[in-house]
């Protein structure tokens, strides 16, 4: 056997190993379902936390009206480019909550991001990644990420990746109606 075919033979033993391994570890992470939380047509997963400003947030008190859950950070430049609009959706739908969840940035950018990009909703964080982790957020594939919950908090949709227009905002929102 020459050395090429042997480095060869070692890479794809290590390759199925590795697969052997992570495999476990993510239908584990999945939940005994198989599914990663906050899935459509389920019931949205509950939270309690705090905004930016120190202020309780409880997704459940918003029952009776759409709420759309953004995954946002100051950091990423898809969701710079998203943020206007989201405020514009919202100015044209006053019954829709946005509440923008800080996914693994720092408050004091995160502030200073809402307050740069004139965002109207709160900022909430998300201590230990609870809330991203409750609805299957991961940083693969990414952010942004935007759960669609409906008047009755179930959850109706997903976004991955911004809402580029304000065409697919609108599109977006007419499942939670």
């Amino acid at each position: 056997m020459t050395s090429r075919t042997r480095r060869g033979l070692v890479g794809a033993v290590i390759a199925v190993g590795v697969v052997l391994v992570a495999v476990p570890f993510l239908r584990a992470a999945k939940g005994p379902s198989g599914g990663t939380g906050g899935e459509r047509g389920q019931q949205a997963p509950d939270f309690a936390s705090t905004d930016l400003g120190g202020q309780p947030v409880r997704l459940s008190s918003y029952r009776g009206r759409p709420v759309i859950l953004n995954f946002w950070a100051s950091w990423c430049q898809p969701c710079r480019a998203e943020f206007p609009v989201l405020r514009q959706l919202q100015s044209r739908n006053s019954d829709v909550v946005i509440l923008g969840v800080v996914f693994d940035d720092a408050d004091n950018p995160a502030r200073a991001f809402l307050r740069s990009e004139g965002a109207t909703w709160p900022g909430i964080r998300d201590p230990k990644a609870q809330i991203a982790g409750a609805y299957g957020v991961h940083a693969k594939p990414g952010i942004p990420v935007s759960i669609l919950v409906d008047r009755s908090g179930r959850v109706v949709d997903h976004r991955y990746g911004p809402l580029v227009d304000q065409a697919a905002a609108d599109a977006f929102i007419q499942e939670a109606r």
